[in-house]
C-alpha cells in the first residue's frame, strides 16, 4: 500500500499512541536480540503468537493480547508503527488516550476473531499457525479514522516500476481502497499475511468509533460549530460524512468479508483437525512444539527452537511412537528392555538429498490418549546426529554419537471448534459496523 503522508494534526501530545509504539519497539528488541534485530526468534512467535485453535482456552485469550506486541521482523515492525503514528494521533485526539487504548485492544480482539473465523478460507491447517503483529489493532485505528476524518487530504505514494508515484487523496478513498485490498487478498489466499485479521480489525474499528467515540465527537463538533457555520455560509463547504457511493461500497465490502465465513463455519467439522501444544525437555532445556493431527492419520509438528527437539521427535516419529492409533489409551514401556532400531535420516544439501541410516536405542515409557497421540513420556535416547558439509564440490558426511535424556508433555487437543465459536461475535461486529456506516456516519465525522 505504499506510504502515506499528512493526516490530522493532534491538538495534544498523543501519549497513548507513542506509548504503544515504545512498547512494541521494546518487545521487538527482546524477541529479536538472538537474531541481531533482523527478525524475532521462532520460539517467541510460537509462545506469544495467537493460535486460532487455542481460542476457547485461557491461554488462547491471553495470546490475543501478547500477539499484538510481537512482530515477525524489522520491516513488519516499522510499517506497523508508521501507520499507527500517522493515523493514531488524530483518533486519540478525538477519543482521548484511555478510550483510544480501549479501541486499540478491542480492535485487536476483533481482528483475532475474524482471523479465526476465516481459517477455512486459508485451509484448516492454518488453525495451528501463530499470528503476530499489531496490524489487526492498527486496522481498527484506520477504521475509526475513516469515520472521524473521511474528508482529510492524504498524500499516498505507490511504487510504480520502482519509482514513487504520489497522489493527493481523500482519507475515505484511500482507506476504503486499502480495506478492499485486504478482503480481496484474503480470498486470494496469499500466504504469510493474515488479511482477514486486518479486515476484521478495520470493521471493529468502525463499530467502536461509534460505541466509544460518538460522545467525544459530538463535543468536538459543538466546539467547532462556529467554524462549520462559517465554512458553510462563506465557503459553501459542508461536512456530510462518507457520501452515498462510499457507503454502498463500504457496506458491500463488510458483507463480503463476513457472509462467506458463515457458510464455511456452518459446514466445517470441528474434529477435522486436532492441535496439541506440547513441551519437550532435554538436558535442562524446554522447547515448545505444536503437533497437528488429522483424523486420517497424517500429522506434523513445528515451532521448535532447538535442533535436539527435532532429533528426539523425528526419531520417535520414525519409530511410529509419536502418533499411532493402535496405541490409543495405552501405557508403553521400554525401560527394562530398550527398543533398538535403525532410522533413515534424509537431509537436503544444495539441490539434492542425502540419506543416511543411524542407530537408535530408546529407553522409554509413555502414555497415549484416545487418539493415539503421545500424552506424556520420559526416556533416554542414544543415537547419532548426521552432519553434512560440502567442500570443493564434494559432500562430506559425519555422524556424532549423542545421548539425550528427555521428557515430552502434550496438552489435550484443541479442534476446529474455535472457528465456530469465533463466527457469532464476528458477525455481530459486522452488523454494528454496517449500521454505523449506513446511519451514524454524520454523527462521527469531524472533517
Amino acid at each position: 500500500m505504499g506510504y502515506v503522508f499528512g493526516g490530522t494534526e493532534p491538538r495534544k501530545f498523543p501519549l497513548a499512541t507513542i506509548a504503544i509504539v515504545v512498547i512494541n519497539v521494546v518487545v521487538y528488541l527482546i524477541t529479536s536480540s538472538a537474531n541481531y534485530l533482523i527478525s524475532s526468534s521462532s520460539s517467541y512467535l510460537y509462545k506469544l503468537g495467537f493460535i486460532p485453535a487455542l481460542l476457547p482456552s485461557p491461554e488462547g485469550l491471553a495470546r490475543i493480547f501478547t500477539s499484538m506486541f510481537v512482530h515477525a521482523n524489522l520491516l513488519h515492525l516499522v510499517f506497523n508503527m508508521y501507520f499507527l503514528y500517522i493515523f493514531g494521533r488524530g483518533v486519540e485526539d478525538v477519543m482521548g488516550s484511555r478510550r483510544f487504548l480501549v479501541l486499540y485492544l478491542l480492535s485487536g480482539i476483533g481482528a483475532s476473531l475474524f482471523h479465526t473465523a476465516a481459517v477455512p478460507v486459508a485451509g484448516l491447517a492454518a488453525i495451528g499457525i501463530p499470528a503476530v503483529g499489531a496490524s489487526g489493532a492498527i486496522s481498527g485505528v484506520l477504521g475509526a479514522y475513516l469515520m472521524f476524518f473521511p474528508g482529510t487530504s492524504l498524500v499516498a505514494c505507490f511504487p510504480i516500476f520502482f519509482l514513487p508515484a504520489c497522489f493527493t487523496m481523500r482519507a475515505s478513498a484511500y482507506l476504503i481502497f486499502w480495506f478492499a485490498t485486504q478482503v480481496i487478498y484474503g480470498y486470494m489466499n496469499l500466504g504469510g499475511i493474515a488479511f482477514f485479521a486486518h479486515a476484521g480489525g478495520f470493521i471493529a474499528g468502525i463499530a467502536l468509533a461509534w460505541i466509544l467515540g460518538r460522545v467525544k465527537a459530538r463535543e468536538l463538533r459543538i466546539f467547532r460549530e462556529t467554524l462549520y457555520l462559517f465554512r458553510y455560509i462563506v465557503l459553501r463547504v459542508y461536512v456530510s460524512g462518507l457520501g452515498r457511493a462510499a457507503k454502498i461500497l463500504l457496506i458491500a465490502l463488510i458483507a463480503l468479508s463476513t457472509a462467506p465465513l458463515i457458510y464455511y463455519s456452518a459446514t466445517i467439522e470441528p474434529s477435522s483437525l486436532s492441535v496439541y501444544v506440547g513441551n519437550v525437555g532435554f538436558d535442562g532445556y524446554v522447547d515448545t512444539v505444536l503437533l497437528k493431527v488429522s483424523p486420517y492419520g497424517s500429522y506434523s509438528y513445528e515451532g521448535y527452537n532447538y535442533d535436539n527437539t527435532n532429533i528426539i521427535l523425528y526419531r520417535i516419529s520414525k519409530l511410529n511412537l509419536l502418533v499411532n492409533p493402535s496405541l490409543s489409551g495405552r501405557n508403553l514401556s521400554y525401560l527394562d528392555k530398550p527398543l533398538e532400531a535403525t532410522v533413515e535420516i534424509r537431509l537436503e544439501v544444495g539441490n539434492r538429498y542425502v540419506s543416511e541410516k543411524v542407530p537408535v536405542t530408546l529407553y522409554f515409557e509413555a502414555i497415549y490418549d484416545e487418539n493415539g497421540v503421545i500424552k506424556s513420556a520420559e526416556g533416554v535416547m542414544q543415537t547419532e546426529v548426521v552432519q553434512v558439509s560440502v567442500l570443493l564440490g564434494r559432500t562430506m558426511v559425519s555422524k556424532i554419537p549423542v545421548t539425550l535424556r528427555f521428557s515430552i508433555a502434550f496438552s489435550d487437543p484443541y479442534t476446529a471448534e474455535a472457528v465456530v465459536i469465533a463466527l457469532p461475535p464476528s458477525a455481530l461486529i459486522s452488523l454494528v459496523a454496517i449500521y454505523v456506516v449506513a446511519r451514524k456516519d454524520t454523527e462521527l465525522v469531524i472533517s
